[in-house]
């Protein structure tokens, strides 16, 4: 390509590329005669010094670019600073011109410090044809000298708030992952104390953790969501002191360490100083300044986000209400998946039932002496339970026999059928909100039935002298006359299906084979 075919390519003048060729930015290829051959990469090369000329790029700028020596984001974050910079004072200037026009004064009455002193504040309102006064110590306000900008304060606030949900997030789902304990997050929701704490240990976590995002990324998750990049005056990241500076006069100055009161005050001041214009102190007086890459659907990102760790945190809650042993139970692990139903069964309310120990007998766990369970009474005893154990447990037995007046409930054997359930496969994350409820409607019927629930076989038998059906208690038994014999016996059986269709039997009934089951 000759120079002047480069000249209608590129839109440059001939002493213009020369230049370029001068200052080093531009290598074409010399052709035997000594002529220059351009290509289609010094075009596009020209073409990229022309873009940022028009951008008011130095060439010294330009050509630590091109070396590498500068990266184009911070050349361009630079430049933009002092744009904004020369922006900002040829506003201010066009004001005070307006300001000083109308006025009316003359050059020989002209009196120049108060306008000096409106040159070199913030613009603000003033009275039509009045200069500001100027402050009677002759010397301004600090804070007034010192160009500001409060930059998106909203969309910080909600990456802010983003970060700590995060933050939380992960604490809670590696905390319900590890050790299944669901009362961890109510207790927060239900104590203030604890809720302000925790608060507070979570703004602590944001503040520690943001300023390594910040020094290594350049953004914290939330941030960067929003498109919102914060760097020093020379467009550089944030070193780690600038970060721990920062993070701290935030957390006093911005949040108020989350005391009460004293919180709520900083929230309302920090709210007036940014329609003032004011960026914080945190931000160290335009030590720190914020730039926006262009990010589309900011607000529905931020509520995808949201439902994103939402619907992490409820899947990790599900998971921890899931007993822990699958597959084929040994008696410890049956105990053990038994014992945390019942664990989450009493944080819906359910009290005051046995556990079982590593033999997969009844512990009592309020008052030695006879197991017991009824409404009005103390007489409904359960018997130690049965087991079916065939390369696991594969079937369970339970027998209650009871004389009191009103005979309910079916905890016990719901238990046992989610903890079988969870062996068989059939309990899982999608069904084990409404397992506990299902099982107990399937089982607090006091009649002869046999039914499938979630991969178990249920198989009960009931036999009551001297009692009528109510539901005034749920579904259960009602004895009208506590003077007349009144018995009642329950003998329920879980058990798993085999391989081939059949049901494990009861323990001590025989298999097809021969074999019994036993405990």
């Amino acid at each position: 390509m000759t120079i002047k075919e480069l000249e209608n390519r590129t839109g440059m003048t001939r002493a213009n590329i020369r230049f370029y060729e001068g200052e080093g930015l531009l290598s074409p290829r010399r052709l035997d005669n000594g002529y220059r051959d351009y290509s289609e990469e010094d075009a596009r090369t020209l073409e990229k010094i022309k873009l940022l000329r028009q951008l008011q790029l130095d060439i010294d700028t330009i050509r630590k670019v091109q070396r590498g020596a500068l990266s184009l984001e911070q050349a361009l974050f630079t430049q933009t600073t002092k744009l904004e910079g020369d922006r900002a004072l040829i506003e201010r200037a066009a004001a005070v011109c307006r300001e000083l026009e109308r006025s009316g004064v003359e050059y020989a009455a002209l009196e120049p410090r108060p306008w000096l002193a409106q040159l070199q504040a913030p613009p603000q309102s003033s009275l039509p044809g009045a200069p500001p006064a100027a402050p009677e110590n002759g010397e301004a306000d600090e804070r007034d000298f010192v160009p500001q900008a409060c930059y998106h304060p909203w969309m910080r606030y909600f990456a802010r708030t983003l970060d700590m949900a995060l933050y939380d997030t992960l604490i809670n789902v590696v905390w319900l992952l590890l050790f299944r304990d669901l009362g961890f997050a109510w207790l927060r929701a239900e104590n203030a104390l604890v809720a302000i704490l925790w608060g507070t240990a979570m703004l602590a976590l944001t503040l520690a953790l943001e300023p390594l995002w910040l020094h290594y990324w350049g953004w914290t998750p939330g941030k960067w969501l929003f498109g919102l990049k914060l760097r020093d005056k020379d467009g550089e990241k944030l070193s780690i002191e600038q970060g721990w500076e920062r993070s701290w006069q935030l957390a006093w100055e911005g949040y108020g360490w989350n005391i009460p009161l004293w919180s709520a005050w900083r929230f309302w001041k920090n709210r007036q100083d940014a329609l003032e214009g004011w960026n914080g102190s945190w931000n160290g007086e335009g030590a720190c300044r914020y730039t926006k890459e262009e990010r589309r659907f900011d607000v529905w990102a931020f509520a995808e986000a949201r439902a994103a760790l939402a619907a992490a945190l409820v899947l990790a809650m599900l998971w921890s209400m899931l007993p822990p042993c699958r597959g084929e139970l040994d008696m410890p692990e049956f105990a053990r998946n038994y014992n945390h139903c019942l664990r989450v069964a009493e944080y819906r309310g359910e009290t005051s039932t046995p556990i079982l120990d590593d033999q997969g007998r009844w512990v009592e766990r309020k008052q030695p002496g006879t197991v017991s369970f009824g409404l009005f009474g103390d007489t409904t005893v359960y018997e130690e339970p049965k087991y079916t154990v065939s390369g696991g447990v594969t079937a369970v037995t339970l027998r209650m026999s009871s004389q009191d007046k009103a005979v309910g409930g079916a905890l016990r054997e719901s238990l046992v059928l989610l903890s079988l359930s969870r062996s068989a496969g059939g309990l899982n994350l999608f069904n084990v909100l409404t397992a506990q409820e299902e099982a107990n409607r399937l089982l607090d019927r006091w009649e002869d039935f046999e039914d499938d629930f979630l991969g178990v076989h249920i198989s009960q038998r009931v036999e009551a002298v001297g009692y009528e059906p109510t539901e005034a208690f749920g579904a259960s038994l009602w004895c009208e006359d506590e003077s007349q014999p009144h018995h009642c016996e329950k003998t329920v059986t879980l058990s798993i299906p085999e391989q081939n269709g059949r049901f494990s039997p009861p323990p001590g009934q025989a298999r097809a084979d021969g074999s019994k089951g036993g405990a």
